[in-house]
């Protein structure tokens, strides 16, 4: 058109490839805005506890009356946007009966169709190139993120009331005074980093959260019940005189974490019952002193893995390598599966995980209806259910069977009772051809499979 009023036809390309340099970067810029904002999204993306008939008077938040509305969201300068709207999503001509998105969207078919056949055959073919590449390219290299000490580092001076535009005198890298020898002299060695790791190693406060936490692993609490804070804020320990001395002991073994575990579990007090009698209730309610063994429920990870254990489809076989999504196929331990800081995997919030964007001390634990609907529900766990039932059928009777069982879930026999109890639950459940799981029946034996891993004596440690 440019050519056709008499413009030169170098004016023209000029003026042409300006607008498309403007095109392509309107639209590398939304697409980096939508990436942002659907991180936004992902993040407020929290379950609100309302009813669904709720009226606007008994709304409890803001985000209830008005869903994101309180997002601060990023968008395009105005000219822009308006550009994008027109070219990407808004057709300019209002009479077509069946309106495009916009002049330069066109998507599959939608393309191709206006292409003749022999770029369509090129496209195609390419498509299946692209295929074949990808599935013989195989895993990503793995990799780590590493730092490196500067060639020269420097004393940085400190931020007065935490502003690092107010800066007050220089400072020399060192340990914490508080926890330093009189006569300790700064960092002088490179960054001052494996100088700071072998002071923190000799402060004999290391060895005693270190070995608190240990202790709380096996016991449910600690020591000192706050493990992140041994100062005035925190608890203090119920017995210092066991604390110090599992803290020498483990400076006396080399730091050996196994010889620390060893000493622990050989112990009088790991080994007591979990039943409390009255007088130990009267007199230590909490059991900071440790009378009876605290009963403790599995972690999301630990129900996990006993469930693929117990049904012998855990896979032992490969050490290490890339984390793998939550999925049917995947039978690794959990400590493989991939954990999303912005959208935790709804299995791991049922059980209690901790938020993976911050630092946890502790983790808690509830008793909720959700948990039990997982057992009752959960494709997994029928998957699993089925499993253990085909482990067990090889002995010879209904009542072997049982007591293998019993024997893989909780590492006893059954009772006379119990036993009996099995018996007339698979006696009296038909079976149910018509009914399906991932299309598998529901048998009789999987149905019973199903209760006992929903029994608390699976999920709780005496």
């Amino acid at each position: 058109m440019l050519a056709a009023g008499g413009k030169e036809e170098d004016e023209a390309k000029a003026l042409a490839d300006a607008f498309q340099d403007l095109v392509v970067r309107v639209e590398t810029a939304q697409r980096e805005i939508k990436e942002q904002n659907d991180v936004i999204k992902a993040k407020n993306d929290v379950k609100k506890h309302s009813r669904r008939d709720a009226l606007p008077n008994e709304f409890e938040t803001d985000d209830q009356f008005c869903p994101g509305c309180s997002l601060e969201l990023k968008t395009l300068p105005t000219e822009q946007a308006s550009l994008w709207v027109d070219l990407f999503m808004m057709s300019l001509n209002s009479d077509d009966e069946k309106p495009m998105p916009g002049l330069f969207v066109f998507y599959d078919w939608g393309l191709k169709r206006r292409l003749n056949a022999e770029w369509r055959d090129y496209i195609t073919n390419m498509e299946k190139e692209i295929e074949t590449l990808k599935k013989s390219l195989g895993p990503r290299y793995p990799f780590v993120h590493g730092l490196s000490d500067k060639p020269k580092p420097v004393n940085m001076a400190v931020n007065l009331r935490g502003n690092p535009h107010n800066l007050g005198e220089e400072v020399p890298r060192r340990f914490l005074a508080v926890l330093s020898p009189e006569q300790s002299l700064p960092f002088m060695e490179g960054s001052g980093r494996l100088q700071l790791a072998n002071d923190i190693i000799a402060s004999p406060i290391a060895s005693r959260v270190f070995v608190n936490r240990v202790w709380k692993w096996h016991f449910g609490t600690g020591i000192v019940n706050t493990p992140d804070n041994f100062g005035f804020a925190g608890e203090r320990p119920s017995n210092p005189q066991l604390l110090e001395y599992l803290a020498a002991r483990f400076r006396e073994n080399g730091f050996s974490l196994k010889k620390l575990q060893r000493e622990i579990m050989l112990s009088a007090v790991y080994q007591t019952v979990a039943d409390e009698s009255s007088e130990a209730h009267e007199k230590d309610g909490n059991n900071r002193f440790y009378s009876h063994f605290n009963r403790q429920r599995l972690d999301a990870e630990s129900i996990r893995d006993s469930i693929l254990f117990v049904a012998g489809d855990i896979d032992l076989k490969e050490i290490g390598g890339p984390s793998q999504d939550f999925g049917p196929d995947n039978t690794r331990r959990t400590v493989y599966c991939k954990v999303s800081r912005f959208r935790l995997n709804n299995y791991l919030q049922v059980f209690d995980f901790p938020n993976p964007s911050f630092t946890a001390e502790q983790r808690f634990s509830t008793n909720v209806p959700v948990q039990r609907l997982y057992f009752m529900n959960n494709d997994f766990v029928y998957d699993q259910a089925g499993k253990l039932a085909e482990r067990v059928f090889p002995e010879g009777t209904e009542e072997a069977r049982i007591a293998e069982a019993y024997r893989l879930l909780f590492g006893r026999v059954p009772t006379k009772q119990e036993v009996e109890i099995g018996l007339q639950f698979l006696g009296t459940t038909p079976e149910k051809p018509g009914n399906s799981v991932n299309g598998e029946p529901v048998t009789a034996w999987k149905e019973y499979a199903r209760v006992l891993l929903s029994a608390n004596e699976f999920e709780f440690v005496d």
